[in-house]
């Protein structure tokens, strides 16, 4: 119910999965991006007004038109977590790793006891009572991914051990607060920054653990991302399409002069 099994063939057979980010409140935008050809979308609860309920709302519209739903928590608190996990999307990106601290504890606040600690009362997640409970902890592993955002350098540096936790799905490193935690604030795109996502994502590809990345639209860098073997890419995001084509509009159209009455 969540077009996980999608995202995770492509993944399989090696195709690029490539998704926007979401932040508006209706819910037509993920539905629109699904029908636009997009195959997730990254729905932000941690830098947006976007409260559970409409959460919700997006995870339904994207499913409906065939995209799959990526759900950016605001901590890896497991109070905090619990209700959108409840939510069932295909995946919940866990914001703030800057440590193997960090990654451990968004591990166990993703997981049911004994591999963690995450409390159960799924709604969603059993089809409202079609699932049963046995059948349901079986199968949650293969029905929701975790992917922890790593946006510390101190993070960087420990790459290795988090990538060793049991029950990690994928991987995106997190380019303004790890260019922050390098003194670089503000230059997400800093060689120096580069060089850092460029750790992350090689050395999660060498085990097998699928990467993605999150960037504006800039082909070229693009390119250089997609060159290092990612299994997927979310590009840009409903607020800042909307701007970038309601303002080219609007300078285009000032700019026509108006037909000679002559």
């Amino acid at each position: 119910m969540n077009q996980i099994e999608k995202i995770r063939d492509q993944w399989k057979r090696g195709e690029l999965s490539l998704g926007t980010a979401v932040a508006l409140t209706d819910a037509a935008v993920s539905e629109l991006f699904g029908e636009a050809g997009y195959d997730f979308v990254w729905i932000d609860c941690e830098h947006s007004a976007l409260s559970l309920s409409q959460a919700q709302d997006h995870i339904r519209a994207a499913r409906g038109a065939g995209a799959a739903a990526f759900v950016r928590v605001p901590s890896n608190d497991p109070v905090v977590m619990k209700p959108y996990l409840e939510l069932h999307p295909a995946a919940v990106i866990v914001p703030r790793i800057e440590s193997i601290h960090d990654a451990k504890r968004a591990v166990a606040s993703f997981h049911y006891p004994p591999r963690g600690v995450r409390g159960f009362g799924p709604a969603r997640g059993v089809r409202f009572g079609a699932v049963a409970p046995p059948q349901y902890l079986a199968e949650i592993d293969r029905n929701m991914m975790l992917i922890l955002q790593i946006e510390h350098i101190d993070a960087v540096d420990e790459i290795d051990a988090i990538l060793e936790l049991p029950g990690l799905d994928s991987i995106v490193a997190g380019p303004g607060d790890l260019s922050a935690s390098m003194g670089l604030g503000g230059q997400a795109g800093h060689p120096d920054v580069t060089a850092a996502c460029e750790k992350i994502y090689r050395a999660a590809i060498s085990r097998g653990i699928p990467a993605g990345h999150s960037t504006g639209y800039d082909p070229q860098g693009i390119r250089r991302w997609l060159a290092l073997g990612l299994s997927w890419i979310a590009v840009d995001g409903d607020w800042i399409t909307l701007y970038r084509h309601a303002s080219e509009v609007a300078r285009k159209i000032r700019e026509i002069q108006p037909a000679s009455s002559s």
